[in-house]
């Protein structure tokens, strides 16, 4: 499996909104949603937030990966971007581990698994001097966002909390019902999505049909959550179908006040041609807006690619073409048109496609590939971020770890 693969599927994660596995059972969900305002009162700090995924981090400073050969023991690799080299941390047994998340707090990397039928639920230490501490946590922990304080695992009906210093595991019951999805972290909060509905959505197989039915009038309501207060804000609130059913919306991440979204149409009646707008919500002053919008062209693909930068978004990929990407600058409201050779399915071409912004104002890049155990993995360059969105490639290249 390709790496470019996984890191697309890593950032969807990151900032598509995550469906809650879990969803209050009619008894718990008694009290109406849209009145329940808080709940037990939290005694621990909250620093900045993070979201989480499985394969892959970016702090900014250096990015951390699993790259997923294939084999059943894989490194956890650091890209330290001053440096412009890559190391290994430590192996790891992917015939027991199952990789949940990967953080960092302070220079501690955390790598968070569970076993093969989630009978073991653990996080694994990576200190700076190289040491590796596991350690196993007592019940089902499956973390979707961190701070320097601890991770936490937002689901269903609960907040629980794994606090760095004590390893100490919390539980607090969620002020709210009918937990829909969590979209991403903004400051010491977590903007998350609930259903708002007149009846409690029936849960079980075999009601499918009258789930819908339920969700054909029901409201999707976007709060942020404040673990530190166990409180909720609302945001804003819209069907939760909408009514123009060939569009699509997902969150891609705030900066400042506005929330920004990725909304793709796809009108049949034009031979299935598709659209994909930008827009933003501004919460101070309750408004959307239209950012930009970009129509496809032959062989285009249409999912968005957002890039951010201490965790507010800062650039948005609207197309990727078969040799042209189309990115916006969420900074200074420009479009950009920037050269790429696509990934082909013999390890050839995958140049020039963004990873990651850095703190130093540089941005991480394909730059085809490297054979890594009999297997091809992306090779990656930095390059000065005006540069490259002026179309340069004077890359410098990343000294890339092989076995």
């Amino acid at each position: 499996m390709k790496k470019l693969v996984l890191l697309l599927a890593a950032a969807l994660a990151l900032t598509a909104c995550t469906a809650a596995p879990e969803v209050s059972s009619p008894a718990e969900a008694a009290p109406p949603a849209e009145t329940a305002a808080t709940g037990e009162a939290a005694a621990f700090p909250v620093g900045t937030l993070r979201m989480v995924t499985p394969e892959v981090m970016n702090t900014g400073a250096a990015s951390v990966e699993i790259p997923f050969s294939g084999l059943e023991a894989e490194p956890i690799l650091k890209l330290d971007y001053a440096a412009g080299v890559q190391t290994k941390l430590c192996d790891i047994d992917l015939s027991r581990q199952i990789p949940v998340a990967i953080m960092q707090h302070g220079d501690t990397v955390e790598y968070f698994w569970d076993s093969e039928g989630s009978t073991v639920f653990a996080h694994t230490a990576i200190r700076p001097d190289g040491s590796v501490e596991e350690q196993t946590i007592p019940e089902k922990f499956y973390p979707n966002f961190y701070d320097e304080y601890a991770a936490y695992d937002i689901w269903g009906t609960t907040c629980k909390r794994l606090d760095w210093q004590t390893g100490k595991l919390t539980t607090a019951s969620l002020p709210f019902v009918q937990l829909d999805g969590t979209c991403g972290a903004i400051g010491s909060k977590v903007l998350l999505t609930r259903v708002v509905s007149d009846t409690p959505l029936p849960e079980g197989e075999g009601n499918e049909e009258m789930r819908d039915a339920v969700l054909q009038n029901s409201l999707r309501e976007y709060d942020l959550y404040d673990p530190a207060t166990n409180t909720i804000e609302k945001v804003f609130d819209e069907p939760y179908y909408p009514e123009e059913h060939n569009e699509l919306r997902s969150y891609l991440g705030y900066c400042g006040d506005k929330l920004y979204f990725g909304v793709t149409y796809t009108d049949s009646a034009a031979a299935f041609s598709t659209r994909n707008t930008l827009v933003s919500y501004d919460r101070t002053a309750g408004t959307w807006q239209e950012e930009c919008s970009a129509d496809s062209k032959g062989g285009e693909y249409s999912n968005f690619w957002p890039l951010l930068q201490d965790g507010q978004l800062r650039l948005v990929v609207l197309w990727r073409g078969t040799d042209t990407l189309t990115l916006y600058s969420i900074d200074n409201g420009a479009r950009y048109e920037v050269p790429y050779e696509e990934a082909g399915s013999d390890a050839t071409g995958n140049r020039n496609f963004p990873i990651a912004l850095t703190d130093d104002g540089r941005i991480l890049v394909t730059d085809g590939y490297i054979d890594r155990s009999g297997m091809a993995a992306s090779r990656y360059a930095l390059i000065d971020l005006g540069a490259y969105l002026a179309g340069s490639r004077e890359y410098t290249a990343v000294e890339m770890w092989t076995e």
